[in-house]
């Protein structure tokens, strides 16, 4: 296996009425995929909860499940209709998707993982391709409720998890971080992935890269444009430190865990590789022209092209590290659990009230103390270019055969 086309999804997420209508969703992407010969296909963070919205029950989930109709573009004026009032129930009741995922983790996980395990799995399988399942809260096999992206194979087998290892502030405390990151062998590369705000961080990459890794996905959902910013930026920012292969896929639209369609999702999905592999010098191979609407683009990765880069581009990254003059310094810095933060004074907050999976939380945990030598580090930051080239998953439907690669 030396080249492979990745198709990577910019998704809406839904609160769907079964199994079927979700189902029947995610394979119009597999499909338009297939038109391309991908062989990895790749879904963004929260992509699960899909699945898992399936086993929370009681009047209130059926009634954000309905009023999700309103958004449908293919909703009929009467179900548009019976679905704004449904809406406008569960907003009155208070009902919440955080609240009723939260019941089902605690209640029934096994049921959880299952939902969210068995759709992707036959997906994967339906199309004969290796898909990055997005994420979800699942229960961990120690029995701890984490944030969880899975892979599958062709064949539907599960080749492997990757949980969060960064989490937000506001994370519910029932969710608890991943221990570490580890690359995952599947038929198309060994692949790292990062979730959310593992990105931020430089040693996230690099771990992946010493574990073999040869790409790096990223899977976001985030409601702030500066977020969606700095992911962009901290995936490319990984990509040309450790000289990898790339992807980016953002969820978009509907927010499951505030009130009615209040803080969107926003983002722009993208594929990348090292500045020496990519046009114009942009890290960028495709991207998605808007930040708001569902879309599927792909690329082609050439393993072959990439080792050929390692071995003799200028300078040559990943085998001419000057590690006698920056392994001690660093080894010292990180052995002493020392953080770049030179904030000493914390004003102590009174607890923040629970909404639904989330607690917002103001305080920061009180950092150690740093040397006075110490100085700060800055992330670099990239320009990256528009590409309008993106195939929405209705073009076909409406007889538009555009495609990007």
């Amino acid at each position: 296996m030396q080249e492979i086309v990745v198709a990577c999804v910019q998704l809406r997420i839904r609160l769907p009425q079964d199994r079927e209508e979700l189902e029947q969703h995610l394979l119009r992407f597999g499909n338009l995929a297939q038109t391309k010969r991908a062989r990895l296909l790749i879904f963004p963070q929260y992509s699960g909860l899909m699945a898992a919205a399936l086993v929370t029950t009681g009047a209130r989930s059926g009634l954000l499940r309905q009023a999700d109709q309103a958004r449908r573009s293919n909703a009929s004026f009467w179900s548009r209709t019976q679905a704004r009032l449904a809406g406008g129930a569960a907003s009155v009741l208070g009902a919440d998707f955080g609240k009723a995922l939260e019941g089902a983790l605690i209640q029934r996980p096994d049921e959880v993982r299952e939902a969210v395990t068995s759709l992707f799995s036959s997906i994967a399988r339906h199309h004969g391709m290796t898909v990055v399942a997005g994420s979800a809260y699942l229960q961990d096999a120690d029995g701890a409720v984490r944030h969880i992206a899975l892979v599958f194979g062709p064949d539907g087998q599960q080749l492997g998890a990757q949980a969060a290892v960064t989490l937000r502030r506001d994370e519910n405390p029932l969710v608890e971080a991943g221990k570490t990151w580890q690359a995952i062998d599947t038929p198309v590369g060994r692949l790292g992935i990062l979730l959310g705000y593992d990105m931020f961080y430089p040693e996230a990459g690099r771990a992946l890269a010493y574990a073999g890794a040869e790409a790096l996905i990223g899977l976001g959902a985030t409601t702030r444009p500066a977020v969606v910013a700095r992911q962009r930026h901290g995936l490319l920012a990984r990509v040309e430190d450790n000289q990898l292969f790339g992807a980016m896929s953002f969820a978009v639209g509907y927010n499951p865990f505030t009130p009615a369609d209040q803080e969107p999702y926003l983002g722009r999905s993208l594929l990348a590789a090292p500045i020496s592999l990519s046009q114009r010098n942009t890290n960028v191979l495709v991207e998605m022209g808007t930040d708001s609407t569902e879309g599927l683009i792909t690329a082609e990765w050439n393993y072959e092209t990439l080792r050929t880069l390692w071995a003799e581009d200028d300078p040559p990254i990943r085998s001419a590290m000057p590690v006698a003059s920056f392994g001690p310094a660093l080894s010292v810095l990180y052995n002493s659990g020392l953080t770049i933060s030179r904030t000493l004074q914390i004003e102590a907050k009174p607890p923040a009230k629970t909404i639904g999976m989330y607690t917002p939380h103001e305080a920061l945990p009180e950092p150690l103390p740093v040397p006075e030598d110490e100085s700060a580090l800055d992330e670099p930051q990239t320009e990256h270019p528009v590409a309008d080239d993106y195939i929405h998953p209705h073009q076909r439907e409406q007889g538009d055969d555009s495609t990007s690669s």
